[in-house]
């Protein structure tokens, strides 16, 4: 059975079935990095950021850069009865072996999950008893900008922009373990860096209030840390390969940053300040990352990212140019977003040619009044003709986002968030399609003008939701809400300070985890943490601070000043809005030194310049081929979406000219068989795939066979000038072995004795009952271990094998479950 299963081995770029993985002799890199997103898999690898640092440190041959995602609490449960620690993706290393662990935190309720990784990764939680210098526990992302909460947890943060900094950092580390020297002395030089804070290395004494008194810094030539910018987004290159998983992830696609920052000055919003000043990626940089990441990734989705994606200089010359470039290989492109005032027909119709992927759009408050407050300079007119113009081009769903509590909110504010949401429905109903209303509660964040106002309380919460839920009741409209408990924590580990470590360590204690996740929020345990610690929640979230309080992130420099943020408060409260920089000129917030850091815009998109040798071509026939592969080792794992999937990105990499369906969402004319239940392995699966133009089927296989991951080849590739039909009766082969135990004989002497009774199979449809004589045809044992079993599929449906394995032999469901099922051969059954 060994020499059936072998497969041919892949190089290097593949791990757990992801495509494009570095090449690294990981354990022996001179410097060891771990990179640790505080959530799944699938939401990590969903995140730029990460995949960006991740390449950046990989390009240096004496950096290993590995991952490490957050068990999901069934997987920690196991790991922890087990006694094993917490390892990463690529080398199984726990993590208290490497250099540096860095987290990425985007999320104030990933902070628990932070906590869990360090336990279960062998990383004692406070930096004060860690007794070595390594593992150096470091952190990133816009939660840096207020680490306080978590500031004992970690020896270092990284403000602003990462691509230089993290080598620097990395280059600091590797030289200091070169010299051996004290833990000291490493925090200072890193600390002498721009863009690292050691928390270490300042002092916060609190007053009789509880607030703080003073943040005093234990070295006084630095008393306070700016963040890092890079002055030219050109700079930051992401890879042209991509690390594709095969998995499906929450944003399965291509992404790439178009821009950074942002110049409308939304009063709400972190990023809008913290990314300053906007810095655009040239439109010939983003034609040559876009076209070589589509080649090497086999992504048909093209997202292209910025706060404000309709404000790129000459957006919509850019879109024609990547729909013309790609239209032939059906590749959609989204635009997550857009602000209304930015939305025009040409865009519309540029993003429609291919697939309408949806469209969002974020009003943020349904008065022109509180939009004023918040300077969101949308009105109501351009929400409408948007709205008329998305549904008329056909799109059959628009997503609405809001925010309740906002700074001076009445109701009569609401009031018209009902009405503007209605009037959208009615657009929607007309055009026979739906609508997704969404309104989350406003959290103050550090370093908004907002950072002094209150949050909404737990009970206006609820009065408010239940107004509208009322209110937006209507067929084909959709209301979700942000629960109000994730709202609370939010707001008060936001602005919080090392004071709330304690609830944080409370809370993980009790078995707070995943607390982003609806499912897994626990409003119970979050109360005995903060009553354990003796913290009130309302001190940190609910109280209005003014301009002469001490924050906590006030030796944090972002880059816009402090008085420019109260000044634009002020202006919040009398509700006069801020002029865009990039249109009236600068409005003096700080981050500028118009020598190096200065806004980036480009002259527009010559299109000239960017045409390229890709020319449309019509289809110039239809070709229909068959197609044999084996599923085998850790390839048997992939559900059958996720085989659609990696088949479909492996031909587009492999350059194949597939033939695609017409109508609202074209997509590769592929077409697998029946699914293969997840675990079991197969050396005869069979799927059909259309090109526009001939190839031969050993050019087929040789071109799919080099992008495919371990485990999946192609065997047998012939031209049928005919559809396969998929009716009709067929005998499988399966061979079945127990981990390192015999099959009672028993189930072999029910076959040959025909002594069976009834196979009962259950399933979503009910209960059906199975009779064995004349749909199974043979049970052989090959060995003690290993059985063989023919049986016929097809006409009255397939027999699950593992349940016919469990009835046959009576065994228990974990006993099949660790077999080795493969199977062998698929056969139309004759006569």
């Amino acid at each position: 059975m060994d020499n059936l299963l072998c497969t041919v081995q892949k190089p290097g770029r593949y791990l757990g079935n992801e495509v494009n993985l570095p090449q690294k002799d990981w354990p022996h890199c001179s410097l060891r990095v771990v990179l640790a997103f505080p959530d799944v898999y699938e939401i990590g690898m969903s995140h730029l950021g990460l995949l960006l640092l991740y390449q950046i440190l990989n390009q240096q041959d004496w950096i290993g850069a590995e991952r490490v995602f957050a068990p999901w609490p069934d997987m920690e449960a196991g790991l922890r009865s087990k006694g094993r620690p917490l390892v990463s993706l690529e080398s199984r290393t726990p993590l208290a072996a490497f250099d540096i662990v860095g987290f990425s935190l985007q999320y104030e309720l990933g902070y628990t999950n932070v906590l869990t990784m360090l336990e279960l990764g062998g990383i004692p939680t406070r930096t004060a008893a860690r007794q070595s210098g390594l593992p150096l526990v470091i952190g990133g992302g816009p939660c840096a900008f207020n680490p306080e909460p978590v500031a004992p947890f970690f020896d270092a943060f990284a403000l602003g922009d990462a691509e230089e900094l993290i080598l620097e950092m990395a280059e600091t580390v590797d030289e200091w373990k070169k010299q051996g020297g004290k833990r000291l002395e490493l925090l200072k030089a890193l600390a002498a860096l721009e863009g690292v804070y050691v928390p270490e290395f300042f002092k916060l004494t609190y007053g009789r209030k509880g607030r703080i008194a003073e943040i005093t810094p234990r070295f006084p030539e630095k008393p306070r840390v700016s963040k890092r910018i890079l002055s030219n987004l050109d700079l930051s290159q992401p890879s042209e390969s991509p690390l594709v998983p095969c998995a499906r992830v929450i944003h399965d696609r291509l992404s790439l940053e178009l821009a950074r920052g942002c110049t409308r000055g939304c009063r709400f919003c972190q990023a809008g300040i913290i990314y300053r000043p906007i810095r655009e990626r040239s439109p010939q940089e983003v034609l040559r990352l876009v076209d070589q990441g589509l080649s090497n990734s086999g992504y048909d989705e093209l997202s292209l990212l910025a706060l404000s994606i309709g404000d790129y200089t000459g957006i919509e010359e850019l879109l024609q140019r990547l729909v013309q470039q790609h239209a032939d290989g059906r590749v959609a492109i989204s635009l997550p977003s857009l602000r209304v005032g930015t939305l025009n027909e040409r865009m519309i119709e540029a993003v429609k040619r291919v697939r309408k992927t949806g469209f969002t759009l974020a009003p943020e408050a349904g008065s022109e009044r509180l939009r004023r407050v918040i300077n969101k300079r949308v009105n109501e007119i351009a929400l409408l003709d948007a709205v008329r113009s998305v549904y008329s081009a056909g799109w059959r769903l628009v997503k609405l986002y809001f925010m309740m509590g906002l700074p001076t909110e009445r109701d009569e504010d609401r009031d018209e968030l009902v009405e503007l949401a209605l009037k959208v429905w009615r657009e929607a109903k007309h055009n026979g399609a739906g609508l997704h209303v969404s309104v989350s509660t406003f959290v103050p964040k550090p370093h908004t003008p907002f950072q002094w106002e209150k949050q909404l309380p737990l009970e206006e919460v609820d009065q408010h939701l239940t107004f509208f839920k009322k209110h937006l009741r209507r067929k084909g409209l959709q209301f979700k809400w942000h629960l109000p408990w994730q709202s609370r924590l939010e707001g008060v580990f936001a602005r919080g300070d090392r004071r709330l470590a304690e609830v944080l360590l409370l809370a993980q204690r009790l078995g707070c985890r995943f607390d982003g996740w609806s499912d897994q929020l626990r409003p119970d345990l979050w109360g005995q943490a903060f009553a354990g610690a003796g913290v009130d929640p309302f001190f940190y979230g609910q109280r209005a601070r003014d301009f002469q309080e001490t924050l906590p992130w006030a030796h944090l420099d972002c880059g816009v000043s402090e008085d420019y943020l109260w000044e634009e408060y002020q202006k919040a409260l009398a509700e006069v809005v801020t002029a865009d920089c990039r249109i009236e000129g600068c409005t003096n917030c700080g981050v500028c030194d118009h020598t190096r850091i200065k806004l980036q815009l480009h002259q527009g998109t010559d299109t000239d310049s960017m045409a390229t040798e890709q020319g449309r071509r019509e289809a110039d026939g239809s070709y229909r081929y068959w197609l044999v592969y084996t599923k085998t080792d850790s390839a048997r794992f992939l559900g059958h979406l996720d085989m659609v999937t990696v088949f479909q990105r492996a031909m587009r990499r492999a350059r194949l000219p597939l033939a695609y369906s017409q109508g609202y969402n074209p997509s590769p004319r592929i077409s697998l068989g029946d699914a293969l239940p997840v675990g079991i392995e197969s050396l005869a699966e069979e799927m059909e795939v259309t090109l526009n133009q001939p190839v031969t089927g050993s050019e087929i296989c040789r071109r799919i066979n080099a992008e495919l991951p371990p485990g999946l080849e192609t065997r047998k590739a012939e031209e049928r000038h005919h559809k396969v039909p998929k009716e009709g009766l067929r005998v499988v082969t399966y061979e079945a072995a127990l981990a390192g135990e015999t099959w009672p004989p028993e189930g072999i002497h029910r076959f040959l004795n025909q002594s069976l009774q009834p196979l009962r199979q259950r399933s979503k449809r009910g209960e059906t009952l199975i009779q064995l004589e004349s749909r199974l045809l043979e049970v052989e044992s090959l060995n003690p271990e290993t059985i063989r079993i023919r049986l016929t599929e097809g006409e009255h449906g397939n027999i699950r094998v593992r349940d016919l394995l469990m009835h046959l032999f009576g065994l228990p469901e974990e006993q099949i479950l660790d077999a080795r099922i493969v199977k062998t051969s698929s056969e139309p059954r004759e006569g």
